[in-house]
């Protein structure tokens, strides 16, 4: 190290004193890196510290010994051309101005070692262009062997991500063409659901009526009869009845699942209740029933028929099951809850057991009274119809001291 300083402190005397040597050698070999000058017009390194012997496993006097082929016998082929490329932007280098790049150098022992080096003008000719410039450079072999690393780990992931995007842009495809394939066989299927009931609830319906109207015709003349067929004939009255309702409440249940429902329009609730009551005065008066109106909403947005069903059912209802040791009392109010509308209609009548039959209230052909007979549908049917426009129906009861159904729209559906 010393002869090569030396050797170099011999040819540019001017930038170096004599006297200085023993510091700049301590200096250099302390730096953690190769420190070197380079000469451009002769294209070969002029100087380098002891620590590239550590480096590369050459000596500073085999580095000079190179003369013009060191950068062709340490430089790693595949970078020849960036090297020489980055050599001539220096040239153009302001002094003072620093420049780094990156490279991979061949070790005496053949192995390949990623350098990284800063360098700046140390020396330029009369005509201003770079005479010399002094670098230092470190070894980044671990630093590049670990980002290599993270590009393969990355590519590999990127590799992963596409195959496994691929595999759900298939999978997501394959999906849609088996929930066209299945949309497409539940129209089919619905289709002939309603075919299906229209046939039960029109073909089946002549029938049923004319059946029914010849047991009538046949009761007219049951003094006449003998009594084993008078009894044949309650029977088939009876039949026919119940067939007639069981028609009814198919009717009803298909109506609540797929009738289309007319334009919603503002509705006043009292005028409805007023037509449901003229609708029910046989069992209004029969019953001797009090009905007294709570409104404080006036008007629903909603469908003016489907209010009137519904009303009717649930009065009809409570009228129906009243308490027979007590005059039936209903209330019919309306006010503004949750942000929804909600109807109730409150009796006074026999009530339910909801901890025992709730799941029977709104269950199709399901009741939770033995008596009166009916069919089961009409609850079932309401709540269908106010779940298809975002409503609901719920039921209070307590058994003994009457009953509270309320449903409820929701308030963009309107009440005023």
């Amino acid at each position: 190290m010393q002869v090569v300083q030396a050797q170099y402190i011999q040819q540019t005397p001017a930038l170096v004193d004599e006297s200085s040597l023993a510091f700049w050698s301590r200096m250099s070999e302390l730096v953690p890196g190769i420190i070197y000058i380079f000469n451009h017009e002769t294209m070969c390194n002029e100087y380098s510290n002891c620590t590239i012997a550590e480096f590369l496993g050459y000596t500073p006097e085999e580095v000079l010994a190179m003369g013009d082929a060191v950068l062709p016998t340490l430089v790693h082929h595949d970078d020849h051309e960036r090297l020489f490329n980055y050599l001539g932007s220096l040239r153009s280098l302001p002094i003072g101005a620093e420049s780094a790049f990156e490279y991979r150098m061949n070790s005496k022992l053949g192995n390949e070692v990623w350098m990284r080096s800063v360098d700046t003008v140390f020396e330029t000719a009369p005509d201003g262009s770079v005479l010399r410039h002094i670098g230092v450079a470190v070894d980044i072999t671990s630093q590049k062997r670990n980002e290599n690393r993270l590009l393969e780990a990355n590519e590999t992931l990127e590799a992963q991500v596409r195959a496994r995007t691929a595999e759900l842009q298939a999978l997501n495809e394959e999906l849609e063409t088996r929930v066209a394939q299945r949309t497409a066989e539940l129209v089919e299927t619905n289709r002939d659901l309603k075919q299906l009931t229209f046939v039960a609830t029109h073909d089946l319906r002549v029938p049923v009526n004319n059946m029914t109207s010849l047991t009538h015709m046949l009761l007219e003349a049951e003094e006449a009869l003998p009594p084993e067929h008078a009894e044949t004939l309650t029977w088939m009255h009876d039949v026919c009845r119940q067939a007639n309702d069981k028609l009814d409440a198919l009717i009803c249940v298909a109506q609540a699942h797929s009738a289309e429902l007319s334009e919603f329009e503002a509705i006043d609730i009292a005028n409805v209740a007023d037509r449901v009551l003229v609708n029910l005065h046989f069992q209004v008066a029969q019953s001797k029933s009090v009905i007294r109106f709570d409104l404080e909403v006036k008007t629903v947005w909603f469908v003016p028929r489907e209010l009137e069903n519904i009303l009717q059912s649930m009065i009809g209802n409570a009228i129906k099951y009243r308490a027979a040791e007590r005059r039936p009392r209903i209330i019919l109010r309306s006010r503004v809850y949750d942000n929804e509308v909600e109807v109730s209609i409150i009796d006074n009548g026999t009530g339910l057991d909801l901890a025992r039959d709730e799941a029977k209230v709104f269950g199709l052909f399901k009741r939770a009274h033995a008596t009166p007979e009916g069919a089961g549908v009409s609850l079932y049917a309401i709540r269908r119809i106010l779940e298809r426009i975002g409503g609901s129906i719920a039921v209070a009861s307590e058994p003994g001291k009457g009953s509270c159904f309320s449903f409820r729209l929701p308030i963009g559906a309107g009440g005023t």
